[in-house]
């Protein structure tokens, strides 16, 4: 049976993703460790905890929050290549790269003080030729299909998708370039100057961005199929609220906006129709079995990060959990929970391989994954309370404070078990995959050989009554 492109690239995309999912999670287990027993830090002079952190948060954006994403992108372009699967290895490959360069770069101790943004030095290099080299694969492969597409029937139809490519590849050839720019801290500095963090709009506008792409995520991404009688006309109303929601971000305030003005709250505000307005449309498609438990926990993360943010950002609670663990309890709500659910949704959805939707979609699994992470959660949200109310309890390290962390650290260490589940499993079917592959290639070779050599081969049988029959098998000479 030919092998399908589609599901080979899915594979490769699950096994890549999940391994930078449990390389991120044991840098953050570590740091986890480090927070209630300091003194382990001394094994690993001088990599003290501040050298650890952007591996844990860049591993996690770059590596497992972007990798799905990639992935899709990849399936895009090479899913009619003949050479699909070693573009893909080949792309993931110079990424992986990247993604350890900077790992390396950052232990050493070169580091812009930048959230997300440390590409410094030869990592930042590596990184950022990592990127040209994967838009090189994605520009060879349009290429191919361009030619292929050229000479083939439905051109009118093919054109649009000629069209499409081409102005993706365009808009990401300036990536590289932005990133190198923005990692530089004098031309874009840690904190903005003007507002002093995050404002409203600012969120607003980066939340609608995940919207779009929620938008298109099940039909023009994923392609799942429209439900038979459900009517399109949701669809409409979705891009209709969405230009809605477009606007209303036009006309807030900008710049130095502070969270106590109405338009900055109402705006926030805003965002929590999101949810509802996504699930509606989500429940229109055609999803896989094994997708529905990650499709609704996305929900339930996502409706649950909506009206976190909008609490925190409000001035009465604001003032008293930023600086505290309530905030590390958010990003772990957005990332863990929000993200990986939807990451979960892409892999399980990109193709039909069996294999990972066994694996990345068994229900215990995925159980075990979000009860840990809302256990993480809750337990950083109460120390963050905890925190703002008696400031003691982080600097003194009381009972309760060590408690917490220790919780924090079960359940981190819980997610971790848990990614490394899915790796391993994920390894086990692509190593299969090989060895089957090279006995395969052997035994194709023995057969040439074979024929070549003798030509065919000759069966006798002698029956009962002493009578042989001779049946002659000849081979074609390759």
């Amino acid at each position: 049976m030919p092998n399908n492109p589609s599901n080979s690239i899915q594979k490769v995309v699950a096994l890549c993703s999940v391994v930078w999912l449990a390389l991120a999670n044991a840098v953050g287990l570590w740091l986890a460790m480090l927070l209630i027993w300091p003194r382990l830090g001394d094994l690993l002079s001088p990599l003290t905890y501040g050298r650890w952190v952007p591996l844990h948060m860049d591993w996690q954006l770059y590596g497992w929050c972007s990798l799905p994403l990639l992935g899709l992108l990849l399936m895009r372009f090479f899913e009619e290549d003949c050479e699909a699967e070693v573009l893909t290895v080949s792309a993931l490959g110079f990424w992986s790269i990247g993604l350890l360069a900077g790992g390396v770069t950052w232990l050493s101790g070169q580091a812009t003080g930048k959230p997300f943004l440390n590409w410094t030095g030869w990592g930042g290099a590596f990184f950022i030729a990592a990127q040209v080299a994967v838009w090189s694969l994605l520009a060879i492969a349009f290429f191919r299909s361009w030619r292929r597409w050229a000479t083939g029937g439905q051109r009118s139809r093919k054109w649009i998708a000629i069209v499409l490519k081409t102005g993706i590849l365009l808009s990401l050839l300036g990536v590289p370039l932005a990133l190198f720019i923005l990692s530089n801290p004098t031309i874009y500095p840690p904190v903005n100057p003007d507002s002093g963090g995050a404002t409203g709009h600012s969120l607003l506008a980066s939340t609608l961005c995940l919207v779009f792409l929620m938008g298109l995520l099940p039909g023009p991404l994923l392609r799942l199929r429209w439900k038979k009688g459900r009517r399109k006309g949701l669809l409409l109303a979705f891009w209709i609220a969405f230009a809605g929601s477009v606007f209303l971000y036009a006309s807030i305030g900008h710049g130095n906006a502070s969270n106590e003005e109405w338009d900055q709250v109402l705006g926030l505000g805003s965002l929590l129709i999101w949810p509802v307005f996504v699930a509606l449309l989500w429940q229109s498609y055609e999803w896989s079995s094994e997708s529905k438990l990650w499709k609704r926990s996305f929900f339930f993360w996502w409706a649950l990060l909506a009206i976190d943010g909008w609490g925190i950002f409000l001035p009465m609670f604001l003032d008293t959990l930023k600086f505290t663990n309530a905030l590390v309890a958010h990003s772990h709500l957005a990332m863990a929970g929000a993200v990986t659910a939807f990451n979960m949704l892409i892999l399980l959805e990109m193709g039909s391989a069996k294999s990972v939707r066994e694996i990345l979609g068994q229900p215990r699994a995925a159980w075990a994954w979000n009860l840990s992470c809302l256990a993480f959660v809750a337990v950083l949200t109460l120390q963050g309370w905890r925190e703002g109310n008696q400031p003691g309890a982080l600097f003194d390290f009381d009972k309760l404070t060590e408690t917490a962390y220790i919780a924090r650290l079960l359940a981190g260490g819980a997610m971790f078990g848990i990614s490394a589940y899915w790796v391993w499993q994920s390894a086990t079917v692509f190593a299969k995959k090989v060895a089957i592959e090279a006995l395969d290639d052997a035994f194709a070779t023995r057969r040439k050989a074979f024929s070549a050599e003798v030509g065919g081969i000759e069966i006798t049988n002698r029956t009962a009554d002493g009578a042989d029959y001779r049946c002659r098998i000849n081979f074609e000479k390759p």
